[in-house]
């Protein structure tokens, strides 16, 4: 097998545990892979932790449609100048808006990831741009299509992106310790995405501030997104708010319940078997559905159908815990599929279609 050159964009703080595994495997493979980022909610601290080399290149935008569009703007100029020196020979991502178009535009082949049914504006930036285009079957394809995906470019897997975080996971207790924690004693918790494109609930509030007082005498990890986030709940005494980047995947795999106001963490939990209650207060996600029907996933933005589902899940943790690992155990691990599709390409050149995303539109019309 030849050597390429791979270049990963990874924009948010969950695609560096999505991809860290799929850069240790393509180096052992000998492939050569160039990593890019953007400062944004502690991402860069991540791949230091990680290990993971990478270029910084422009930041998040915020909040508004103006710094968004200024930042990616930006980003895709700076971007467009390192990739001409670097060419790469292949092109990853997770809902990058930048880096598919920029691949595009210097015809340098993409396989991208699409996990947010409801992120349209991003999806609609990365999709038309992107030859090989992997998602949780959850999704309707045509959710994809309309947004600009090429039917012939869909690669549908059985599965949750967060599989793909647990690479080489070893728990480990330390950051309980320094949380003054034991485990199976203490809830995380994770408030809403407000600087996402697609969040349109209220900023200025958290649910969780309705249901921490339902919880009481319960130690609660909380991981808020930003510093006025954190300051609405220091005033409760039962919350604890890690001071700096920590082992978010350890606290949750020791964890008795997660509650989350979010996507990725309440996925994470679920892929390591701890009980999950989806508190989010928009439009769930296709995948939060399909967990939902599957039976491992709760979700509610009522505070008292919350706390009382989290007292029964936490008094039936251990039988509950088998059930979820019974069903992830049969799921597919995105980075295999990422890995597959990478040594297909190598080996003709090109991307074939996918009969199994063929037969789902076929059978729609």
């Amino acid at each position: 097998m030849k050597s390429v050159k791979i270049w990963i964009d990874i924009v948010n703080a969950p695609h560096a545990h999505f991809f860290k595994g799929i850069i240790r495997e393509l180096e052992k493979r000998g492939h050569e892979v160039l990593v890019t980022t953007r400062e944004f909610d502690g991402l860069t601290g991540i791949l230091d932790m990680l290990g993971i080399d990478y270029y910084i290149v422009g930041k998040h935008g915020g909040s508004t449609l103006e710094g968004k569009l200024i930042a990616s703007v930006e980003r895709q100029h700076k971007l467009a100048k390192l990739i001409i020196e670097e060419n790469p020979d292949l092109s990853l991502y997770k809902n990058s808006p930048e880096a598919p178009r920029v691949a595009f535009g210097l015809g340098v082949p993409t396989i991208g990831f699409a996990d947010n049914d409801t992120a349209t504006a991003v999806n609609k930036l990365m999709m038309p741009f992107t030859r090989r285009l992997i998602y949780p079957k959850a999704i309707d394809a045509y959710e994809l299509i309309k947004c600009g995906a090429d039917a012939n470019s869909l690669r549908p897997m059985n599965g949750i992106p967060e599989l793909a975080h647990l690479y080489e996971f070893i728990p480990t207790k330390e950051p309980l310790k320094e949380l003054g924690l034991t485990a199976h004693s203490y809830i995380v918790m994770r408030t809403e995405p407000i600087k996402a494109n697609y969040f349109n609930g209220d900023a200025e509030k958290s649910i969780l501030e309705n249901i921490i007082p339902l919880l009481p005498d319960v130690p609660l990890v909380l991981f808020p997104r930003t510093e006025t986030q954190a300051k609405r709940f220091e005033h409760f005494e039962n919350v604890i708010i890690p001071k700096h980047i920590t082992d978010s995947l350890s606290l949750l795999y020791y964890a008795k319940l997660m509650i989350g106001a979010g996507g990725t963490m309440n996925r994470e939990a679920l892929a390591l078997g701890t009980p999950t209650i989806s508190t989010y207060p928009g439009k769930l996600l296709a995948i939060t559905q399909w967990l939902i029907n599957l039976g491992i996933k709760f979700h509610s933005t009522d505070p008292i159908e919350v706390s009382e589902k989290a007292w029964e899940l936490m008094r039936k943790n251990g039988a509950f815990r088998k059930h979820i690992r019974n069903v992830i155990i049969g799921m597919e691990n995105p980075m295999d599929v990422f890995l597959k599709e990478i040594e297909i390409y190598e080996e003709y050149g090109t991307f074939p279609v996918q009969e199994v995303a063929s037969e789902e539109l076929r059978s729609r019309k």
